[in-house]
């Protein structure tokens, strides 16, 4: 018999088919882990926002480190939004606080997300010099994030959806974050020296020494040198190896990948003091989570909820439809009959029936909760006072029912797309740039890079050259400190005052240099001043006088500032005095 044309397509499409599972594997991506991914990176760049508040006349006014002018002359920004006035600044501040909060809880988080990476650039450009690995990751991984079907994970945009995504979306939006990833530990490896890092093993203690130690890296250091070495090969160990993992088709070895490269960043979290990028790190490689690590985590075990609703209410049903995603309930939502409507009509209030009982008005929420994972919120309920408010806020809608035009509008039915056309084409000419960088990093030391891949890729962020701690890190410990003189000859150390609140001038090694560095925003301002370069020279001046007019604000008479001398302090390991180079000496205005 001869075969026909269907088994003969068949029977030539088989072998492609039976791969394509493998071949995608790599950008299969779990709902859980799209929301991992994208509430850690919002919470991160919120924390670091509210963080740098204290400090925002310093980082970012005219009256602070550096002027507008000052910062166009020696670095032209790329995306210049912050360089109008201090009201104008203050209010783009705010406006990237609210969208980093809106990423967050996954409020239109591809819309956000986009806005809040440009807002991002834009503040760096007021101040080039405050900014890590870390703090560049942020924006550019926030724009990337734009081609992820960030609709799925859990949060505004998912509640919305018309169906409950599947426990897993195959995406070309992963590549570039596989791409990026794979590059930051392979090239990172390359870069590094192998007799420190493998061969003598001492790395690791040449990091925790230097100002980049926290203070229990330092405590490690000095209970547990022995362990030191061991650190410094696993170290290299994993990042020369794990990031191909994340390639294989088999996802048990795609999860051992991701725990390695994670184990990392929890010790660089716990022992180092590098800004948050361990934690921009921790995000993204949780949206790798293979999807069957989700699926077999345990169900909690939920009651069944039935919420009635006015049944020629659209806006009811939707609210309720969308209370059921934001909340991740096990409810059923029906138009209200027989009992359940006779006593929606005489409490006007939709009905929530759980566990054999009734909830009406604020109440609701209360039984909404209890068929939910967030059921432990239901305590809220026995706080004084908090039930008259929950009724109160639902009177305030249910007595104000919107139309369907608005329901239609700010509650629509959303599709999720996981691989929309221009989405596709941007990821895949993103990785060909991308892959091309790495690539000349790996093999090249990035020698002979286009100066328009440059270009492209550091518009969103992301022209990084991988190499941290590499060759080797620095091995000593490095510090600055301040020698203020007062108009009545008194010696103190501003830097000290302003960071620890103790203004005694003292010349001694510091046990924990970190406390002495400012933490990783002052750190990267003055790190690197020693090369003498204009923007350098520039820098020094500027922390010199910044210092003077904090003292001379809260000190007066007698106790103001004439001069300020700031000094870069180093010291070997076990050195007991140390060696401090003058950087900058400034008269006091």
């Amino acid at each position: 018999m001869r075969p026909s044309a269907s088994s003969l397509t068949s029977s030539r499409r088989s072998p492609l088919e039976g791969l394509r599972p493998y071949l995608l594997h790599p950008l299969a991506l779990a709902p859980g882990g799209l929301f991992l991914f994208r509430a850690g990176l919002g919470l991160v760049l919120l924390q670091d926002l509210l963080r740098m508040l204290p400090w925002w006349g310093a980082f970012f006014s005219d009256g602070g480190l550096l002027s507008r002018d000052q910062v166009m002359g020696l670095s032209p920004p790329r995306v210049p939004l912050f360089f109008g006035g201090e009201a104008w600044n203050a209010a783009l501040y705010g406006l990237l606080i609210l969208l980093a909060l809106a990423y967050t809880v996954g409020f239109r988080a591809r819309w956000t997300g986009l806005l809040a990476g440009v807002l991002a650039l834009g503040l760096m450009d007021r101040n080039p010099w405050l900014w890590n690995t870390g703090h560049q990751l942020v924006p550019a991984f926030l724009l990337l994030s734009t081609l992820l079907p960030l609709e799925a994970g859990y949060g505004w945009d998912r509640a919305l959806l018309r169906r409950a995504p599947p426990p897993a979306l195959v995406s070309l939006g992963a590549l570039p974050f596989l791409l990026v990833l794979f590059a930051a530990y392979l090239v990172n490896a390359a870069a590094k020296d192998l007799g420190s890092y493998f061969l003598r093993g001492d790395a690791v203690a040449g990091a925790l020494v230097s100002s980049h130690g926290s203070v229990l890296g330092v405590l490690l250091m000095e209970r547990l040198p022995g362990l030191l070495p061991w650190l410094s090969r696993y170290t290299f160990l994993v990042e020369a190896g794990a990031p191909f993992l994340l390639f294989l088709p088999f996802w048990p070895l795609r999860l051992l990948g991701v725990l390695l490269l994670m184990s990392l960043h929890v010790g660089f979290a716990l022992f180092l003091d590098v800004g948050h990028f361990p934690f921009v790190m921790l995000s993204a490689l949780s949206l790798l989570l293979p999807p069957q690590v989700f699926a077999r985590l345990p169900a909690p075990r939920l009651p069944q909820a039935v919420v009635h609703y006015d049944g020629a209410c659209g806006f009811c049903k939707r609210v309720s439809e969308v209370l059921r995603g934001l909340l991740l309930a096990r409810a059923e939502i029906v138009p209200a009959e027989g009992e359940a409507l006779a006593l929606m009509e005489a409490r006007r209030s939709w009905v929530v029936e759980v566990e054999g009982r009734r909830y009406t008005e604020g109440r609701g929420f209360l039984g909404l909760l209890l068929a939910s994972p967030f059921r432990p919120l239901a305590l809220l309920w026995r706080l004084p006072g908090f039930p008259w408010l929950a009724d109160r806020a639902y009177r305030l809608v249910a007595d104000r029912r919107p139309s369907p035009g608005w329901t239609l509008a700010h509650l629509p039915h959303r599709e999720l797309r996981p691989n929309p056309l221009p989405a596709v084409l941007l990821a895949l000419a993103f990785s060909g740039v991308y892959g091309y960088l790495s690539w000349k990093g790996l093999v090249e030391a990035y020698r002979g890079v286009r100066p328009e891949v440059s270009t492209t890729l550091g518009s969103l962020g992301l022209d990084l050259r991988w190499g941290h701690f590499a060759p080797t890190p620095p091995g000593r410990k490095d510090w600055v400190q301040a020698q203020g003189v007062t108009v009545v000859g008194q010696v103190v150390d501003p830097w000290r005052w302003m960071l620890l609140g103790e203004a005694a001038y003292r010349e001694e090694v510091p046990r924990f240099p970190v406390l002495l560095s400012g933490g990783e925003h002052w750190r990267k301002f003055w790190w690197g001043t020693w090369r003498g370069k204009p923007a350098d020279e520039a820098r020094m001046e500027a922390l010199a006088l910044y210092l003077c007019q904090a003292w001379n604000r809260r000190h007066g008479g007698a106790e103001r500032l004439h001069t300020v001398t700031v000094y870069w302090g180093t010291a070997a390991p076990q050195a007991e005095r140390p060696r401090l180079k003058p950087m900058r000496s400034e008269v006091c205005p």
